[in-house]
């Protein structure tokens, strides 16, 4: 976190406390004509001061790859890469399954994360495109399990079958799952 002093001098600055008015007039803001370390300490600094998430959008993958390292740097407690890809919204698509495996981590992280601290999310343009079903609607393919939770083994294996999760004797990539007795063994997503 070695640019967290930064940002926490700068949540106090003139210019912070005007884009932040700003901020307060339109739905939104356009940092443009900046480098990417400034405007991920201004735009940090606004979204801390206001107790917000921060959304960057990207062009490029690469470009998405710095702004999350960058943001990491800067002391966010979560920073979430959506994931996705190059391909053409034309062409026919045939999503890698650990595409779509990251892109649900996200939007499940974000669902859970309403009640947690705010977040930095890092997507391409690209991401934008596909629709995605309402928050509520995914929050019902949504479980998340701890150590010492008891749950019905029924209810757990339709849970886990709702979810496409395949049953396997032995677990061996993402997606799958398998019972011996009490025991349950999930590779989660």
């Amino acid at each position: 976190m070695p640019f967290a002093p930064i940002i926490r001098a700068l949540t106090r600055s003139p210019l912070t406390q005007e884009l932040s008015t700003k901020l307060d007039q339109h739905p939104h803001l356009h940092l443009c004509g900046a480098a990417r370390l400034p405007k991920g300490l201004v735009a940090s600094a606004i979204a801390q001061k206001r107790q917000q998430s921060l959304l960057v959008i990207c062009a490029s993958l690469e470009e998405a790859a710095r702004w999350s390292a960058q943001l990491e740097a800067m002391g966010w407690a979560a920073v979430n890469f959506y994931p996705t890809t190059e391909a053409s919204p034309y062409e026919p698509l045939d999503p890698e399954s650990e595409l779509t495996w990251g892109q649900m981590q996200v939007l499940a992280e974000l669902i859970k994360g309403q009640t947690e601290p705010p977040r930095a999310i890092i997507a391409t343009e690209r991401a934008l495109q596909p629709h995605l079903p309402p928050p509520e609607v995914f929050r019902d393919y949504c479980l998340t399990l701890a150590p010492g939770v008891n749950l019905d083994a029924k209810a757990l294996d339709r849970q886990l079958a709702k979810l496409g999760y395949e049953r396997v004797p032995l677990v061996e990539t993402e997606g799958q799952w398998s019972r011996r007795g009490d025991l349950v063994d999930i590779f989660p997503v």
